[in-house]
């Protein structure tokens, strides 16, 4: 287990360029879960590993005069520093920050705006992140109105606001907060100027949820409305000034300043509607809409049919569109003989098909971890958190609202090329394996883990709710062990079985079948196995007639064998 500071913390998990995260942030109020209790998370992708670590930020008393460090996202070196208060309460984080001993959580998903700017550290204008802004907020607040305000506040009027990418596309953000009793949605962006930032956020009512791929999604706001709306100062001036709004009507905070699909069309929106396709099957949303700066396509937040469960939540980030028209594992050469979801992207061959797109799924291969917290109103809050890629990890509760310490597998040492004592490269091995010669067999198996795994977690994560605080380090930490050798094993077990297009078998008394896995029908009629020879030659026939024959003198002569002294007859 770790015991971080915050100034240890920045120096064990800093790596390189950070790579630009294409996340699927999600939340809901406390009225639309079973438990009564506000959900906020994300999957967490980024362009390369090898991911990020789970950090544990004790609470601290501050002497007066104490500045507090503001940290480029990118190398983590020192761009500024704002006066820091007399006590900042205890968080853990991973990109983004997660939750606080009060319970108040994040999530994540990056944007883009009409406007962006770099970090001061890039030779840009800008000091603040949503990595850092998150963590502010952690350390300071214990609702989520208390956050928005502080981050928009620091943004605005203390240095200005910096995204993860270097240009419109990537350059904007948002936020998904959740607190014991409220949900909200946040965005923020960069002023013209590049040393402000314009912010908008809205309240999800307590029975929907949102789900937020990579695109703003708040719109019309009623800004007389302030238990449900939020905005700076200059949205409205700025966007009027720079022709995004007339003035007149509801101002569309989206339609002023989001850029519309992230990527390409379908990239956000298809996630998007297959979340609530997935909670609310009942409001038959069409899948083929895209997101425009004008046209919302689908609603900020629907109501689930049901109370949603965790187990939803998770399966939902599991999610590759399975049983939709937009299936990553149909019959199609895409998904190849096995049906894998795996559509490795970003070649640079893909620039020569300038309308060319892969469907982008919830859950994808290049994940970096998947996170969701739940701010239980009564008892400790928890954080159930999945390494790597979602549909190839294990979900566990992680921290609590009262946890000190990080189990090691939640850890990843960066400077190895495989960190065996890690979670990410358990989950990483098995995605690996799993996706790509051999899904359509390997995700059988891959399946009844998890679902082995994780039903003992589930009872595991209502003990933590009501359990002392000072046992929950030692309980996460045997949870954590348990997962980190299960999922190991989990590999290996998938290595042995699926080996050299074989699918391999070991009875009781060692005995050893091997069965050939073979390609299915349809993909070898589409990989012109059926033209391999060009037209069937006499030679050929004559070679198959001579082998049909020799096969039936064997079985002749297996027979005979098998009764002693019997004379061969041929």
């Amino acid at each position: 287990m770790f015991r971080l500071s915050f100034a240890l913390s920045t120096a064990l998990v800093a790596h390189g360029a950070m790579p630009i995260d294409h996340c699927t942030a999600f939340v809901a109020g406390p009225k639309a879960t079973a438990v009564g209790a506000p959900f906020v998370g994300q999957t967490n992708d980024a362009e390369g590993g090898p991911g990020d670590s789970l950090v544990f930020v004790p609470a601290a008393d501050h002497p007066a005069g104490t500045m507090r460090p503001v940290l480029d996202q990118t190398n983590n070196e020192m761009i500024g520093e704002i006066p820091e208060v007399s006590h900042t309460y205890a968080y853990t984080y991973l990109s983004y920050g997660v939750m606080n001993e009060h319970k108040l959580s994040f999530g994540e998903s990056t944007c883009s705006g009409r406007f962006w700017a770099a970090s001061l550290a890039q030779n840009g204008t800008a000091l603040f992140s949503n990595k850092d802004l998150s963590r502010i907020a952690l350390e300071r607040c214990t609702t989520a109105r208390c956050a928005i305000e502080l981050m928009g506040r620091l943004a605005v009027d203390h240095g200005g606001f910096y995204g993860e990418g270097t240009d419109v596309d990537t350059g904007s953000e948002n936020l998904v907060i959740a607190d014991t009793k409220e949900a909200w949605v946040f965005h923020i962006l960069a002023d013209p100027s590049g040393t402000s930032a314009i912010w908008a956020a809205q309240r999800v009512p307590d029975d929907k949820v949102a789900a937020i791929p990579n695109t703003f999604v708040i719109r019309k706001m009623d800004t007389s409305d302030a238990d449900n709306f939020m905005m700076s100062a200059n949205a409205q001036p700025i966007a009027k000034e720079y022709g995004f709004w007339d003035g007149k009507g509801q101002f569309d905070f989206a339609g002023a300043y989001s850029l519309g699909e992230y990527s390409n069309p379908h990239y956000a929106a298809r996630r998007m509607w297959r979340t609530y396709d997935l909670l609310a099957p009942s409001l038959k949303l069409n899948g083929d809409l895209v997101i425009t700066d004008t046209e919302a396509a689908y609603p900020f937040a629907v109501k689930p049919d049901k109370l949603i469960t965790i187990e939803d939540v998770i399966a939902i980030y599991r999610d590759y569109y399975e049983g939709t028209p937009y299936s990553l594992v149909k019959d199609e050469l895409a998904a190849g003989p096995f049906n894998s979801p795996l559509r490795v992207a970003s070649g640079d061959a893909e620039g020569t098909y300038p309308t060319g797109a892969w469907e982008r799924p919830i859950s994808i291969y290049r994940g970096n971890y998947a996170v969701l917290n739940i701010a239980h109103p009564e008892g400790h809050g928890v954080t159930w958190f999945a390494s790597h890629t979602p549909h190839a990890s294990v979900f566990a509760p992680a921290a609590t609202s009262a946890s000190s310490a990080v189990p090691r597998s939640y850890v990843v040492d960066t400077k190895k090329n495989v960190d065996r004592a890690s979670l990410y490269w358990a989950a990483n091995a098995v995605s690996n394996w799993a996706f790509g010669s051999r899904y359509s067999y390997a995700i059988k198996d891959v399946r009844a883990a998890q679902k082995k795994l994780e039903a003992p977690l589930f009872k595991l994560a209502e003990r933590l709710v009501t359990a002392d605080a000072g046992a929950h380090n030692q309980i996460l930490q045997e949870a954590a062990e348990t997962v980190h050798t299960a999922w190991w094993d989990t590999f290996f077990d998938l290595m042995g079985k699926y080996n050299d297009g074989y699918v391999i078998t070991h009875a009781a008394d060692g005995t050893v079948t091997s069965t050939a896995m073979g390609y299915p029908a349809w993909w070898l009629k589409a990989a012109g196995f059926d033209k391999a020879v060009p037209s069937p030659s006499s030679d050929y026939l004559n070679l198959k007639t001579r082998m049909a024959t020799a096969k039936v003198l064997m079985d002749k002569i297996d027979g005979k064998r098998k009764r002693p002294n019997a004379a061969v007859v041929v």
